[in-house]
């Protein structure tokens, strides 16, 4: 089973946060003078965010839970919650979740931040 272990400000001059997992690996993410969800709490940027960032290899990444930047970035600076440690949290328990798939279909619907979390979802857009 893959977890976050540790989480902290990246000693790279151009990325925010740096995050340990417990395979040993650890992964640079976030723009240091980027706002994010977890900063402005803006539901209309972080709806624009997923438009950009949910499309192509990223969207492959973020599927497929591939730890990466973009899935640390979509989760954990972009996710469900305002709070970084609920992002994390959910992301460790989604990450503990052997088999589990992440899909969306098509364009991210109007409805989007008025889906609530429950059972199998992770983002409100994602199933």
């Amino acid at each position: 089973m893959l977890n976050i272990v540790e989480i902290k400000k990246s000693p790279n001059k151009n990325k925010r946060y740096r995050i340990f997992l417990s395979n040993g690996k650890h992964y640079d993410f976030g723009l240091e003078t980027g706002s994010t969800y977890i900063d402005h709490k803006d539901k209309i940027k972080r709806k624009n965010y997923w438009s950009r960032h949910y499309t192509g290899r990223e969207k492959k990444l973020i599927d497929d839970l591939t730890p990466s930047p973009a899935l640390f970035s979509a989760y954990i600076l972009w996710g469900n919650h305002t709070d970084i440690d609920k992002n994390i949290d959910e992301l460790n328990s989604v990450l503990g979740q052997e088999g589990r798939e992440l899909k969306i279909g098509g364009e991210i619907p109007d409805d989007f931040f008025d889906t609530p979390l429950s059972g199998s979802i992770s983002f409100p857009h994602l199933l």
